[in-house]
This record gives C-alpha cells, structure tokens and sequence, in this order.
C-alpha cells in the first residue's frame, strides 16, 4: 500500500505513506541494508538533493522536501530488493488497480481544462494527471499478473485479470490524459514483447535488447513529431499548458544559476516572486500549488542545475542498463514489468515531470523500476 500514496487525503495521505514506509524499513533491516549496498548508484540524485540545501534559495523549503523525497526513493528501493518479486508485483496490482477500478466506478469527474469534457480525477483531490498515472500502472500489472495466471494455467483468474486490465485501461483514457494513453500503449506493447521473448536464448535477447535500445534512441531523437502526432489524435493544441511559454521563461531563469540551480524544490514557492508571476500569468490563485515546467529536465536543471540533470540522466541510464542486462540473463516476469514501466515514465519526461518528488507514488514506484536491475540475476527459470 505504500506504493499508492494517497494523494487526494493531501497531509494525512503523505503522513500516512511516511509512516508505512518506515514501518516497512523496520521490518526489512536486511532488505534495508541490502538496498544500500546494491543499489547505492540509486541514491546519487538524493544525495544532490539533500547537498543542495548548502546553496539553495530556500534552505528549510528545499530541506523539507530533500528528506522527504529520499525517503519516498528509499522505499522504492526497498522494494526493489524484497526477496518474493512476484509478491512486490501482486501487491502493487492490488494497490494500483482496485484503487482504480473503485474509481472507475465511483470516482469523481469534472471538465477537462482544454477540451472540457468530462475527466476522471479518482476519489478526488488528485491532479487528473496524477491519477491517469496510477490507472496506466494499474494496467500494466494486470497484463503482468494476467502471464502470471496463464503460466500456472489459471484461466478463470486470466480471464477475470483481462477484465481488470479493460477497465484500467478504460479509466486511463477517462482521464483526458493524451500523455498517458500514448505511454501506455508503448510500455503495454512491449510488455507484451518482452514477455514474449523472455524463455528465449540469451543471444536472441541480447539482439532484442540492442535493438530496443536502437528503437528507444530513435524516439528520442523523433519526439517532437511524435508528440506532435499524439496532439493531433488527440484533438489537443500544441501548445497545451502553456508549455512553450514556461520553457521560454525557464531559459532566463536557468541562466541566473546553471550549475547548481535553486535548491531542490525551491522554485515553485509562494515567496519566489518568478514563482508568482507565473502562476499568475495562468491564472493560478491557489499559491503553492504542485505546478511544474512541464519537462523533467528542465525542472531538474532550474532546481539542482546542470550538476543535478547529469547525475539523474547518469542514474536513469544505469538503471535502465541494468534492467536490460537482466532481461538478458534471465527468465524473470518481473524484470518485463519495470522494463515496461520505466519505458511509460521515462516516455513522458520531456512534457511531465517524471523526476523524484517527496512522498508520491510515481517515485516509488521509479526507483524500484531503477533499483530492480541489480536484484541477483539466476541463469534459470525463476519466479524473480
């Protein structure tokens, strides 16, 4: 449960997560000190984050969230390192996708700020963004745990995980999210890929992991059109959340402090007066909100500077290599999910910000996505 913070009970929600995420520390000592020594690499950007307090802007506001957002990537990690992978999954399948199907069936709903329909928010509170997150996710761990059940030939809980993984898909779209439909149908076809191919030899996966990667590299490269391609299905201007005006501003405010930014989360505060202006200029009364630039990068570099955005590339590529070398080696199920999974974050980055943050669920679930690479790797047919 710790996982899926719930962010529509805001501080109680929060507090309610930091509390499960220390109970989980202390009832995982060796877990905890395994997640150290294994996933070390992991914890660079928190550590950039916790340093940057010596520079910030804001010192008692970016050490607040410093610590906050090490612990949330801590116990991703933590998770990461449990020793029953399939376990971890089914826990997160019943977090994720049963807090969506409730909302698909009871959740709240108000018109979409650009197109005006009708959005599904969830139970309430949380960002329509935020919560297209949790259904995608939810998604992807009822397709796992749908090869799960058809590995063991369970085909009465198959077919009633493909209903599960319908309606999560259906919540996904309900929730007027262009960015998340488009992620989720790349990370769900290559989860469908990567499992798939994972009882095939190890040559064959090292060329499949090449040519993933080869395949990743071009995305990149092409994403302006690819997002392009995705406003145009999705009836959405190009221009969609004053995106282009926030990166043009961020260049000016970058420039004052490009190598060691702000302070991690010492921008988006009511006592920054750049901070204020913005959230008036669209017309943002309620100060403090979880606004953003809209691009990972640069609210990494406004922040924590060019030091910051080259240890979270820097992390985010071990990660994923990791992962990769792991798809290779093994047999695992486990390894196809965060593979898939990180592909639907990482996809989103250039225009969310898929970055650490204090005490919310996507973090979480990033680091054990990143810390899952180093989990031992068994040259066999295995349940992790």
């Amino acid at each position: 449960m710790l996982a899926r913070i719930p962010a529509n009970l805001g501080t109680a929600g929060a507090a309610a997560g930091l509390a499960l995420m220390c109970l989980y520390a202390a009832l995982r000592i060796d877990q905890c000190r395994e997640a150290l020594l294994r996933c070390r690499w992991q914890l660079a950007y928190p550590i950039v984050a916790l340093v940057s307090i010596a520079w910030a802007v804001q010192p008692l506001v970016t050490g607040r969230a410093a610590v906050q957002m090490a612990v949330t990537a801590f116990a991703g990690l933590l998770l990461s390192q449990a020793v029953r992978p399939r376990a971890v999954l089914a826990g997160l399948f019943c977090a994720f996708a049963g807090y969506t199907v409730i909302s698909f069936l009871v959740g709240h709903t108000r018109p979409d700020g650009v197109t005006g329909a009708p959005a599904l928010f969830g139970l309430g509170g949380e960002a329509k963004n935020y919560f297209a997150d949790s259904a995608a996710t939810g998604a992807l761990l009822a397709v796992a745990m749908l090869a799960a059940s058809l590995e063991r030939r369970a085909f009465g809980w198959a077919a009633g995980l493909a209903g599960i993984a319908v309606v999560c898909i259906l919540a996904t779209e309900q929730a007027r999210s262009a960015g998340a439909v488009a992620s989720l149908a790349l990370s769900g076809a290559l989860l469908v890929l990567l499992l798939a191919l994972r009882m095939r030899s190890l040559a064959f996966k090292a060329r499949a992991a090449a040519v993933l990667v080869a395949g990743l590299c071009l995305g990149a490269v092409f994403f302006e059109q690819l997002l392009e391609i995705v406003q145009q299905l999705s009836s959405k201007d190009a221009g969609l959340t004053g995106r282009g005006y926030l990166w043009y501003r961020a260049q000016f405010i970058i420039a004052e402090r490009p190598w060691l930014g702000t302070g991690y989360f010492g921008f988006w505060t009511p006592t920054n007066p750049d901070a204020v202006g913005l959230w008036r200029h669209f017309d943002i009364r309620q100060e403090g909100t979880a606004f953003s630039f809209h691009n990972s990068y640069i609210q990494t570099i406004v922040e924590t500077g060019y030091l910051g955005l080259a240890v979270l590339v820097g992390t985010w590529l071990a990660g994923t290599l990791a992962l990769l070398r792991r798809f290779v080696l093994t047999r695992s199920l486990p390894t196809c999910f965060w593979l898939a999974y990180l592909t639907m974050e990482l996809s989103k980055s250039p225009v969310e910000p898929i970055r650490p943050a204090a005490l919310v669920a996507p973090t979480v679930m990033l680091f054990a996505a990143l810390g899952f690479g180093w989990f031992p790797a068994v040259r066999a047919p295995e349940s992790a």
